[in-house]
């Protein structure tokens, strides 16, 4: 106890209130960045995984292979 500090309850609650927004900032963030998806096989993955598709297209995160050359050469840079 030699180490304590007295703290008045005004900024206590400050402190708690702080904490409290910080905690819901993480908790949304990670929801938006850790989207968690459906179990696999249901039909909610199935909608999320379309959509997460559609997505990709147009971003253009895709690969287009046209002949067993380009097939080839896809799988040798995996």
């Amino acid at each position: 106890m030699a180490n304590a500090v007295a703290v008045n309850a005004k900024q206590v609650n400050i402190i708690i209130s702080r904490l409290d927004k910080v905690a819901k900032d993480i908790a949304e963030l990670k929801e938006k960045l850790f989207e968690q998806e459906p179990p696999y096989g249901s039909d909610a993955w199935w909608e999320w995984s379309i959509k997460k598709g559609e997505e990709d297209i147009k971003a253009g995160r895709y690969t287009t292979i046209r002949n067993k050359k380009e097939l080839k050469a896809f799988f040798d840079n995996l």
